[in-house]
């Protein structure tokens, strides 16, 4: 039986990827490794998103083959899918590579070659209370910043049947919450139909869960649609909408094929619904970025008054059309930008959240800290810490919160029962 290790970067994907893996593991009676050095098999799962984050990813697979021939190393995911002679070099060829391209049972298949693998029905346990399932794979969008089309490859939607059959039996092992993956997610297309579609035959289903998805593309999306998912009853009150920039001369050039008006109308539905997130990602500096362009991401970013947004400030990604752009901006406007609209992002949470105080909201327990505080996420995403007088719930609970006061990491307040 072999001690296993695994180091994972990046997405979500990836950690539902290394969850399967170790589950599949444990299955077949291996033993988790704490380090690289006790390993008989060591599992690097790369993220190629940032260029900090490949050198991460190699950093770590030197580190490995110092210790472990490269025969028992298995080097998986974006990277893998970028420089195969740069992998050999540094661990050798004998280096196992399996590309982001391929698909989990595609992975499990070089992993049984190497140690005993039982694959189970239920979701990975180490994700509980939420279950992972990957909808789709690929992407085709080839926005100018972005090397997933090239790591990830083509669109590959998965069957619907094996969808809803996953969801199903996440349901029935006591998983409280579906989160529904793909690059590129309402790109989804199967017998069905679309993304609304499937959701739609998900929210059918019985049991007490809640669904949600990562990421929709707005250029592929319609407001008649966000309306649709708003009707369902067990999805969770939030949307994430990239923007990226408020600027529509930036948004052509990162071939993002929509405008804020035409983003506009999407976020309306929720923006005017009581109880629902908005929240977003926007990237800093992107090449030519004035600051006119920056003026008008500030703007966007109060006006669609966003929950939260995940910011990002713009690194040339080698292989992209945007890495060959000249109009390059520089390192320190980039990082005042970045201050200054982090600091307006703060506010705005901040704000989001005080809002919430004195009402009564509905939270996935997520964890228990002792010796008397919960931590939970609240059905529109908020991040909750709570008290519960005279009973401890559990991970994956549903429990009713009153909340006293907020802050802009979250709220907080006390279970009610």
């Amino acid at each position: 039986m072999a001690s296993f290790f695994i180091k994972t970067f990046g997405c979500q994907f990836n950690e539902l990827y290394s969850a399967a893996v170790a589950d599949a593991l444990l299955r077949g009676g291996n033993q988790r490794s704490d380090d690289v050095e006790h390993a008989s098999l060591v599992i690097v799962n790369t993220c190629a998103v940032r260029r900090k984050s490949e050198e991460k990813a190699f950093s770590f697979l030197g580190e490995a083959a110092k210790v472990i021939d490269a025969g028992h190393i298995v080097f998986m995911g974006c990277v893998a899918s970028l420089d195969h002679e740069r992998a050999r070099r540094i661990a050798g060829h004998g280096l196992r590579i399996v590309e982001g391209t391929k698909s989990l049972d595609e992975v499990l298949a070089v992993i049984g070659t190497l140690a005993p693998i039982v694959l189970g029905d239920d979701p990975p346990r180490s994700l509980f209370p939420t279950a992972d399932i990957e909808i789709i794979r690929g992407c085709e969008s080839y926005c100018t910043y972005c090397i997933v089309p090239t790591s990830r490859g083509r669109e590959v939607s998965i069957d619907a049947a094996d969808v809803l059959s996953g969801a199903t039996k996440a349901i029935d092992h006591g998983f409280s919450e579906l989160l529904f993956l793909g690059q590129n997610i309402n790109r989804y297309q199967s017998k069905v139909g679309g993304l609304v579609d499937l959701m739609t035959l998900v929210d059918g289903m019985k049991g007490s869960f809640w669904f949600w998805f990562l990421s929709p593309h707005p250029a592929n999306f319609r407001p008649d649609e966000v309306r649709r998912l708003m009707e369902l009853q067990h999805i969770e009150h939030r949307l994430h909408l990239p923007l990226q920039s408020g600027s529509n001369r930036l948004l052509e050039r990162m071939n993002r094929r929509y405008t804020v008006s035409q983003y506009e109308q999407l976020a309306e539905p929720v923006r005017t619904a009581d109880g629902w997130a908005l929240t977003t990602d926007i990237i800093v500096g992107f090449p030519g970025e004035t600051d006119d362009d920056f003026a008008r991401t500030v703007e966007a970013v109060r006006q669609f008054r966003f929950d939260a947004v995940f910011l990002a400030k713009y690194s040339d990604r080698p292989g992209t059309p945007a890495s060959r752009m000249q109009d390059k901006v520089p390192a320190g406007v980039i990082d005042q930008r970045h201050a200054l609209l982090l600091g307006v992002v703060q506010e705005l949470s901040e704000e989001s959240n005080q809002r919430m105080a004195g009402r009564t909201v509905e939270v996935l327990v997520l964890s228990w800290r002792e010796p008397d505080r919960g931590f939970g996420r609240s059905i529109d995403g908020k991040n909750v810490w709570f008290a519960s007088p005279g009973r401890q719930p559990s991970a994956g609970e549903f429990v009713h919160v009153v909340v006293d006061h907020g802050s802009r990491e979250g709220v907080y307040g006390t279970a009610v029962w």
